[in-house]
């Protein structure tokens, strides 16, 4: 089976190959840590992993309403990698997030999506509701049955819609980075919250871009089970240390998300 009908088989339609020359390796230890030599990797296999379900209301950006990628990643590559081994030969190292290579320059260089205005990468189907992930692989680009030649990169519509409705102005910071503070919030912090209703990240741009209208839903049925579209305390307090683990939010305590949910009580929007 070669890696279009592995990726396929794993409902991942957009990916690719760069020759490593062509890709930003900035932390070559990261391979050396799965116990690898850095100089020997040859290609990087880029891929886009969709995750949105379109059209669900909620107080959670759309990334943490299914559970958390990063726990997908690790199904995933223990799935792919040793069956790209035995089709290729070579060594396949999966990464994602944590990665050894500059992500959103590699999914760029691609050709996969565009360079949006709001830091975020667009696919033509998915929109920028997608991960980026990779594999590291000692096997040439050319074995994997691609060019391994990077693309001029793509930009979006530069229309001004996200900043237009980003609501980061009069210095306040970005919305989602204030619902992942630590601590105590300013009485602004509190009300910044309460006036964008959410207790957890931001979508704000995404949702207003006109690259993201009528765009589908994940097929990867990870990303469709077990979906919190609404967070609530009875909820999150009903979690096993395991569940909660298993969520984007996770990574701040419940704490913070608690102190978050609290403002909306009593009342409050």
């Amino acid at each position: 089976m070669g890696i279009k009908e592995i990726f396929e088989k794993e409902k991942i339609e957009y990916f690719s190959a760069l020759t490593i020359s062509v890709c930003d390796m900035r932390r070559p230890d990261f391979v050396e840590r799965r116990g690898f030599d850095p100089e020997k990797i040859k290609t990087a296999v880029v891929f886009l992993i969709p995750y949105g379900v379109m059209g669900e209301e909620g107080n959670i950006s759309l990334y943490a309403r299914p559970r958390d990628y990063h726990g997908y990643c690790d199904e995933l590559f223990s799935r792919i990698c040793p069956m790209l081994s035995e089709e290729y030969g070579g060594a396949f190292l999966g990464f994602a997030d944590k990665s050894p290579i500059e992500e959103t320059g590699l999914a760029l260089r691609s050709g996969l999506c565009v360079r949006g205005d709001s830091y975020v990468v667009i696919n033509e189907k998915y929109g920028s509701f997608v991960f980026i992930g990779e594999i590291l692989t000692t096997v040439p680009a050319s074995l994997l049955g691609f060019s391994g030649e990077a693309s001029e990169i793509g930009e979006c519509l530069h229309c001004g819609a996200c900043r237009r409705a980003c609501p980061m102005k009069n210095g306040r910071e970005c919305l989602s980075a204030v619902t992942q503070k630590k601590g105590e919030l300013t009485e602004d912090e509190r009300e910044y919250i309460l006036e964008n209703g959410s207790v957890w990240g931001c979508d704000i741009c995404q949702t207003v871009c006109p690259m993201n209208k009528n765009v589908e839903s994940t097929p990867i049925e990870y990303f469709r089970e077990e979906r919190i579209s609404r967070l609530s305390k009875e909820l999150l307090n009903g979690m096993s240390d395991a569940e909660f683990a298993s969520r984007a939010f996770s990574w701040r305590g419940k704490n913070t998300v608690i102190r978050n949910l609290s403002l909306f009580e009593n009342g409050n929007k």
